[in-house]
């Protein structure tokens, strides 16, 4: 199915909405927002089943919210013309509340997808700037309805409300602060989320202080707000659920304005002493414990993140990336402390014989096997104390007590890797040239010593060629 502009789902209902805005509570205005509405939400199932792979769950989510929100505005209109005088509270405030949840499930799949095992540090900052919103919320809008109306069946589905966008706001702080971009759908979707959340406050806040306003006017808004989100789903860059590379994620500034904020908000609320009543103060307390234990939580998490990042880097400095044995520079470090100390320490210098045919023949992946699979022999061959490294190539170095036999070892390091080694259905086969040299008075520095070993350990490789040169045999 071909994709259709992302841009012509507002539209609709930009268009749809102008009669709500001009006559709202019209007959004219319900016809246009019903229709434009249906019509968002038909275009929303039509992305669904234009999606493919990963996308379809989040998208089908989404489309859920939408269409769950709209039947319950049919059940609304349809009880309000058949029994009239429906109160505060109906049978259709089930369905609105559930479209939250769902829209906040739609979206966060969204994220999960986009940055597996990378939305620990969004989920907190998100969770904290919810718990100041929700406090605020609680504060201003749920708590002085509880108290003029005490625990009413309408003031207890009305408390729902503020809630769910308590989630919404909390989905949308983890769409900002998760790792990526925030360009085309995702810029969609937190408009929408915006408009989202701005609407509803506005529809809590208008009967006490916009009463002139008419809250008919503000399903124009919200109209809006889900053709945002169904636009989103239409738009050619919607996100798949293809991971982000871990290197697109930056701290924005506006993360630390928000979470300054944040920080801020709760104190400010105390000293202004409008929570003078048990249950303001308590409904504060726990929220500001809560956001104290988000914080401190964050805080390890980056304490953590930081100690992995030197002991990486620290590891990196000292060992070889390929096969994990210490490096050139940390083994001329230990060699030149065994010096220092007169510590009585035995080289044996290593290079591999037929290292360069494998990788001709078979490729660098091979190559880098066989390397990594000689330096898992060698380190099974070393003692507690003893010293593995690579110092480039195909040359290794192992550094052991001097009071070992050197043509014992010798001969273990040879036996040990010249046994054959399975890879991609293929027997690979090195042998290894050997070299020792023994710590003297005649090796001052590191270089000395290895030297020595290398010296010793090319006169063993002639003599392998000069064996082999003896063994062939003319013909004829």
């Amino acid at each position: 199915m071909e994709r259709m502009p992302a841009r012509a789902v507002p539209a609709i209902a930009l268009v749809a909405g102008v009669p709500t805005v001009l006559a709202p509570g019209s007959v004219v205005a319900q016809v246009a927002y019903t229709a434009g509405f249906s019509a968002v939400v038909v275009l929303a199932w039509l992305a669904v089943r234009a999606s493919t792979g990963p996308a379809r769950l989040p998208h089908a989510l989404i489309a859920g919210a939408l269409t769950t929100w709209l039947t319950g505005d049919l059940l609304y209109l349809l009880l309000d013309w058949t029994l009239g005088g429906l109160g505060d509270v109906s049978a259709a405030d089930g369905l609105w509340v559930l479209g939250y949840p769902l829209l906040a499930a739609g979206l966060l799949v969204t994220v999960r997808r986009r940055a597996p095992g990378r939305l620990r540090e969004a989920a907190l900052d998100g969770l904290a700037m919810a718990t100041v919103v929700g406090t605020l919320f609680w504060q201003f809008m749920i708590l002085p309805a509880f108290r003029d109306n005490a625990l009413s069946p309408a003031v207890v589905v009305t408390a729902f409300y503020p809630f769910g966008d308590v989630l919404l706001f909390a989905t949308g702080a983890m769409l900002v602060f998760a790792p990526g971009g925030r360009r085309g759908p995702l810029r969609s979707m937190l408009a929408a989320l915006t408009v989202t959340f701005l609407a509803d406050v506005f529809l809590s806040v208008s009967p006490a202080w916009l009463a002139d306003l008419g809250v008919d006017r503000l399903d124009a808004l919200l109209l809006l707000a889900n053709s945002l989100f169904a636009a989103a789903l239409w738009h050619p860059g919607t996100p798949d659920g293809t991971p982000v590379a871990a290197d697109t994620e930056r701290l924005h500034p506006a993360r630390v304005v928000f979470l300054g904020v944040a920080l801020l908000a709760l104190p400010a609320l105390a000293v202004t002493r409008v929570t003078d009543d048990t249950i303001s103060r308590g409904a504060l307390l726990t929220a500001m414990v809560l956001l104290t234990v988000i914080i401190l939580v964050r805080f390890t998490l980056v304490v953590r993140e930081q100690e992995r990042a030197r002991s990486t880097l620290a590891h990196r400095a000292t060992h070889d990336d390929l096969t994990g044995l210490i490096n050139r520079q940390d083994l001329h470090a230990r060699l030149a402390a065994a010096l220092d100390r007169g510590d009585d320490v035995l080289v044996h210098f290593l290079d591999l014989d037929g290292f360069k045919a494998i990788n001709d023949r078979y490729g660098h992946a091979a190559g880098d096997f066989v390397l990594t699979e000689v330096a898992r022999r060698l380190r099974l061959q070393a003692r507690t104390g003893d010293t593995v490294a690579r110092l480039g190539g195909d040359e290794f170095v192992v550094v052991t007590d001097s009071a070992v036999d050197a043509a014992a070892m010798a001969r273990r390091l040879r036996e040990a890797v010249s046994a054959p080694m399975p890879f991609d259905g293929h027997e690979l086969f090195v042998d290894v040239s050997v070299g020792h040299a023994r710590v003297g008075p005649q090796y001052t520095t590191s270089d000395d010593l290895l030297a020595a070993a290398d010296t010793e350990m090319y006169r063993e490789k002639a003599g392998h060629r000069s064996r082999r040169r003896d063994a062939v045999v003319p013909l004829g």
